[in-house]
């Protein structure tokens, strides 16, 4: 349900959480209630002269509605209220969705802010960093130039146009200026000190000329030192000898962004040489579709959507904010001394959390690896997630030191024990509508604050505080082929209550039903 308000005026607060400091002799922050966790699914900086619909991921034990307000030059434009998740058509996410008509904004930067208010009493309400985009309706931004390079028969002298291509990456992106777009043709091109300025408003899109494929342009190892490229359908790759650590492209120390568009990134020597991973020197990323093979970890991202990860070494989703849509293929840490986890958030400073972590409709399938693994994580969710462990190995699932609101929502880990630690300490955590191999606790493990209920488990369970528990096989379609989905006739079909925040299962099909089926698969 969506409400649109009149036009208001008002101040909100901001916030925007990573790592929270505490006091060290304090086993929590003295809070009261939970907030949602939630979190854009939108690149910022965007130039928008069509409609579009801007999404925000929200979940909460309870329930979530996102208060939207879209402001230009210190006006408020537009504020819709959105009561529950639809499916947003730009991002095939089911979602807190805003339609933004670029008509009804002046030409310029505008920002949307979105506030999140949880159901339940006590519970307080949470505003996201404000999203910056762009209106561009009139076309009075710009002009944004079109350049073409191409590095077998291009000259840096040329004009740059596609009958006189330039030869270099650097030389382009410098001529296409803040918003342009570089046209490449079939060839190998180095993105190494670019140097085409650090305070570029707008991204620069670096792309294949037409009928050009996305492994006919490939982009070697380097450190642009240049603002918000935007990289589409482009191969970029490692090519170092084992024992040297690389990256594929690397940032300024925190300093710049680069997105990358339906990319292939990879190691061409094999996962198991050079230590390669995509991303370095602190660069914030943006990942959306695309395939990243044969590296050491799965890409570093502040936001990931459909993206494809496969044949690494170590982590998957460690060094991710926010993953969408994504699925990880094969952890093996074969000859290399790694200890590889599907999701990885350990802090071991006992005075600070990681927070505001995100998984949502992502699976791991034929991994060696742990699964969901944590010390000292707060405000963090991982919802309609699949991880499948190769059995026969001793990695496990497991938490401990201070979990402090952590959502588990529909989760199906069929092959891999779940250990909450020794030293553990729990406070608001959820584990709902979920399907577990077994689940154990070592003693000294405070699982006080852990809520477990309408979960499956199929063997060994050692928590005794347990709601609306089923047990024995849950009957998988296909596990020997991956479908862990499970039958109308599965005791773990059609009993566990619907959770407004989660709408549709890790395909992205709709739950009809108040009564839904547990774990991430709606059963067929």
């Amino acid at each position: 349900m969506q409400r649109l308000f009149c036009i208001l005026i008002f101040s909100f607060s901001i916030s925007t959480i990573v790592i929270q400091t505490i006091k060290a002799d304090d086993i929590f922050p003295d809070e009261s209630g939970t907030i949602p966790i939630a979190a854009w699914d939108v690149i910022p900086d965007q130039i928008i002269d069509q409609p579009f619909h801007a999404g925000v991921i929200a979940f909460h034990e309870v329930s979530v509605s996102v208060h939207f307000t879209i402001k230009s030059k210190d006006q408020t434009v537009a504020q819709l209220q959105v009561d529950s998740p639809t499916l947003n058509p730009r991002t095939g996410v089911w979602e807190f969705v805003l339609p933004i008509d670029p008509k009804q904004i002046p030409d310029g930067d505008f920002q949307v802010i979105a506030t999140c208010t949880p159901g339940g009493q006590g519970n307080r309400a949470v505003t996201l960093e404000p999203l910056n985009l762009f209106a561009n309706h009139a076309k009075s931004l710009g002009p944004f130039k079109t350049v073409y390079a191409d590095a077998d028969t291009g000259d840096d002298n040329s004009p740059g146009t596609q009958a006189k291509p330039f030869k270099t990456l650097a030389k382009a992106v410098k001529a296409a200026g803040d918003g342009g777009t570089v046209l490449l043709g079939a060839g190998e091109y180095s993105p190494h000190q670019i140097r085409a300025g650090l305070n570029r408003k707008y991204w620069t899109t670096i792309a294949p000329t037409l009928g050009t494929q996305v492994q006919d342009v490939q982009i070697s190892s380097g450190r642009p030192g240049t603002q918000r490229l935007r990289f589409e359908r482009i191969t970029l790759f490692a090519d170092k000898a084992q024992g040297k650590y690389n990256t594929i492209i690397a940032g300024e120390n925190g300093k710049t962004q680069v997105w990358l568009d339906q990319c292939v990134m990879l190691n061409k020597q094999g996962r198991w040489k050079g230590n390669v991973n995509v991303l370095g020197n602190r660069y914030v990323s943006y990942i959306t579709g695309g395939l990243s093979t044969q590296l050491n970890n799965g890409p570093a991202a502040r936001l990931m959507r459909n993206h494809r990860v496969e044949h690494i070494t170590s982590d998957a989703f460690t060094s991710v904010a926010v993953a969408i849509n994504s699925t990880v293929v094969d952890i093996d840490r074969g000859p290399t001394s790694a200890h590889p986890d599907f999701h990885q958030s350990h802090v071991a400073k006992p005075d600070q959390f990681n927070t505001n972590r995100i998984l949502y409709n992502v699976r791991g399938i034929d991994c060696i690896a742990q699964g969901f693994f944590g010390l000292n994580l707060k405000d963090s969710a991982f919802v309609n997630c699949l991880y499948d462990k190769v059995q026969g190995n001793y990695y496990r699932s497991q938490y401990s030191g201070k979990l402090d609101h952590v959502l588990f929502f529909h989760i199906t880990l069929p092959n891999q024990t779940w250990l909450w630690r020794s030293n553990l300490k729990t406070r608001n955590c959820y584990i709902l509508n979920s399907l577990f191999q077994s689940m154990g606790t070592m003693k000294g493990a405070d699982v006080l604050g852990v809520t477990i209920s309408d979960t499956h488990i199929m063997g060994k369970n050692s928590m005794s505080k347990t709601a609306h528990l089923t047990v024995g096989s849950p009957m998988f379609i296909n596990a020997q082929e991956n479908n862990f989905a499970i039958p109308t006739s599965s005791p773990a079909a059609g009993n566990a209550p619907r959770l407004q925040t989660v709408p549709a299962d890790i395909n992205g099909k709709a739950r009809q039903n108040d009564k839904v089926d547990r774990g991430a698969f709606i059963a067929e």
